[in-house]
């Protein structure tokens, strides 16, 4: 495959890095916008000149440096914070806001509304225009659940800016909402805190899609009358995953099912099979078969990817679908890879945040597997009896799948499912029989609706056994490998490993085979500093934790934990992700909430009110009852922890103690915090709030 072939890929490597580049130094560069009128008005002329063979290289360059500027331009331009009109601006005490639900509500604990500010005001009445974005967050009342994408309301909120996560490598949720540009987030007390103006605003055919998938999800509901089997229905059908349950979430991504619940390329493959075996027996004559068949199925495609709710995967694929389609009606055959880069690149422009959406990522990374690795797989495949050359394509698709996705999957989920190729045969070939006959289903609900309930019923008890199945797979021994943790550069050796090793197999070149091992061989020479790393650790960890206490001791190898009556799943979100990257999947000792007798390891000791770990001693004050007595000499102490709103000032705690910081952990009151900060600061001391800063750290020696 010639360079020449696939010019849209070389155009839109550039354009990534550019955005890539952005999001790395988000700094706003004036005029810079006619620095590319000019350049690419210079590239024009460029283009235009007879050139030197040996020079024209420099064309290239000046084409992709130019492209990388347009990128970094096209993200940093696209941040909603700099708009002209940003409310921030114009209204920054703002007390009230009206405007419109910009997307789908999203359920839960709380109601997460994306909305666009039309107005704000300061004070009643006094309305000013604005524009803008937040993120609502409204407590899941009838009210709050019967608003929709297009509606006006008005909210009675202080907008504040997102906040980063509290805990060290905890899922950092403002970055994630930056790269949905919402920076900003309002909380919504009570139902007297908001209400509907009117309807009937956005994007008509987005509010159309949205209104057939809430028929749609109905109509699937009489017929799914279990929670587990009616949250799969839906999430393989239409791409809603809000009634997916945490266990059966688990269940999916430990037996690396989880892509067949987001619709993605497979889903609209299956789509397009459907309308093309439809559309087919249609008795076009002449030149309208082409396009007449061209244009209904694309429209059904779209009309899924809308009612899906026009994710970046399913985007990818109904775009790619659109580009071969149109190529075909055209008598033109393209590289698959053209279409792959045209597509990004298409996406791109339209959005450059989609970059770094999870979906798109992964989607982008499956199909350049299977195009990539596939022929590999093919060549040096057994041949088969015909029967089961079908189910033999399936497991290979999965597995060039799976091989481009690895390290995006290991960077970001930390694990490893075993059996992904066995687990694959059952959700793609269990999945396609349900989207077909789910077709079949709706017509029939409207149509016959007493065949409908014999053709729900088999289908339910089919989505059933498909559950169980995954069940059965994740309980399997070995099945998946946990706490796997990689580095970005440890990402980008195994693409380079994957892509070197797959052409050199195939092409024949031993030295692209050695490229791919001296990539592998840099992956694990990283990993094993890291390890190395890892038997030298001596850290202490208070994270925050809202009400509760949680300290981490790591030890080297070993792992003390000390908390409260924390709830395992608020433990794990606050520690987990830490934990792992430090080689740990779970504590290796716990200590007791309550000392009877002190606590004591080969490098810790814990006798309240002190905790000692190496050469740093800790006191952690919960009540005045542990000051005990004064001494002539305040003990020294690395850190005076306070929690649980101890009743004791900071001048009768240095009565005792001599603390290089005072730590203050979110357990304590605002307004009590805010004393002892004072405190602080009167007596010149070094003050860590929690609550405010996030997780303390201590590294001993």
């Amino acid at each position: 495959m010639s360079p020449h072939e696939i010019p849209f890929v070389r155009l839109v490597v550039p354009f990534l890095v550019g955005i890539a580049l952005g999001s790395i130094v988000e700094v706003w560069i004036e005029n810079l916008w006619l620095g590319l009128v000019a350049g690419g008005l210079g590239i024009l002329w460029l283009g235009g000149q007879k050139q030197s063979f040996r020079y024209r290289w420099v064309y290239g360059a000046a084409v992709g440096m130019w492209l990388l500027a347009s990128g970094y331009w096209h993200l940093v331009e696209r941040d909603e914070r700099r708009l002209p009109k940003h409310f921030t601006k114009v209204c920054p005490d703002a007390v009230a806001f009206v405007g419109i639900v910009n997307d789908a509500p999203d359920k839960g604990s709380k109601m997460k509304i994306p909305f666009r500010i039309e107005s704000a005001a300061e004070r009643p009445a006094e309305w000013r225009p604005c524009e803008g974005y937040l993120l609502l967050f409204l407590d899941p009342t009838p009210e709050a659940e019967a608003l929709r994408y297009g509606d006006r309301i008005w909210v009675s909120a202080r907008a504040t800016p997102t906040e980063p996560p509290r805990n060290p490598r905890a899922f950092d949720y403002q970055r994630y909402l930056h790269y949905r540009n919402l920076h900003y987030q309002a909380f919504a007390r009570d139902s007297g805190t908001f209400g509907l103006i009117d309807r009937g605003h956005g994007n008509w055919m987005r509010r159309t899609a949205y209104a057939w998938r809430e028929r749609l999800l109905l109509v699937l509901r009489e017929y799914f009358p279990t929670q587990d089997e009616y949250a799969v229905a839906s999430a393989l059908l239409l791409g809603y995953k809000e009634d997916l349950s945490e266990v059966l979430r688990t269940t999916y991504a430990q037996t690396g099912s989880m892509h067949a619940l987001a619709v993605s390329g497979t889903h609209v493959g299956l789509v397009y099979a459907a309308l093309y075996f439809l559309i087919r027996r249609i008795p076009w004559r002449g030149g309208w078969r082409r396009w007449g068949d061209t244009a209904l199925v694309l429209l059904g495609i779209w009309v899924f990817a809308l009612i899906t709710g026009a994710s970046p995967s399913v985007m990818r694929a109904s775009m790619m679908f659109t580009l071969f389609l149109v190529g075909k009606a055209l008598y033109r055959q393209a590289s698959t890879w053209n279409v792959l880069g045209a597509t990004a690149f298409i996406l791109l422009l339209y959005n450059p945040y989609n970059l770094f959406d999870l979906g798109f990522q992964l989607s982008f990374a499956a199909v350049a597997g299977i195009v990539g690795i596939m022929p590999v797989l093919q060549r040096y495949s057994p041949r088969l009896p015909r029967w089961l050359e079908s189910a033999w394509a399936v497991l290979l698709v999965g597995i060039a799948a799976q091989l481009g996705t690895l390290p995006l999957s290991l960077y970001y989920f930390h694990q490893f499912p075993v059996y992904f190729w066995l687990a694959g045969w059952v959700v793609i070939l269990g999945g396609a029989f349900y989207m077909w006959g789910a077709g079949v289903l709706l017509v029939l609900h409207a149509l016959v609706p007493q065949v409908a309930e014999v053709l729900g019923a088999g289908l339910y008890y089919w989505l059933w056994g498909m559950n169980q199945v995954l069940r059965f797979i994740q309980q399997l021994p070995g099945s998946v490998v946990q706490g796997i943790w990689l580095s970005g550069v440890a990402v980008v050796g195994l693409y380079v490993s994957i892509a070197f090793g797959t052409a050199g197999v195939f092409h024949h070149r031993p030295r692209w085979l050695l490229m791919a091992l001296a990539a592998l061989l840099l992956v694990m020479g990283e990993r094993l500093v890291r390890q190395v790393g890892q038997l030298q650790q001596r850290q202490t960890v208070l994270y925050s934790v809202g009400r509760h206490f949680l300290f981490d001791f790591f030890d080297g190898k070993t792992l003390y934990t000390w908390s409260d009556s924390l709830p395992e799943r608020r433990e794990r979100f606050a520690a987990e992700m830490y934990r792992s990257a430090s080689g740990f999947l779970k504590p290796s000792e716990r200590l007791p909430a309550q000392f009877s007798q002190p606590f004591r390891a080969p490098n810790l000791l814990v006798q309240p009110p002190f905790v000692q770990f190496f050469d740093k001693t800790i006191a952690v004050i919960e009540h005045s009852n542990q000051l005990g007595n004064t001494t002539s000499v305040p003990v020294p102490v690395e850190a005076l922890v306070l929690r649980q709103n101890a009743h004791v000032t900071l001048a009768e705690c240095l009565q005792h103690f001599d603390p290089q910081t005072i730590v203050i952990d979110a357990s304590n009151s605002i307004r009590r915090t805010e004393r002892w900060k004072a405190e602080s600061e009167a007596l010149g001391l070094t003050v860590h709030d929690v609550r405010q800063r996030g997780a303390w750290t201590l590294n001993a020696h």
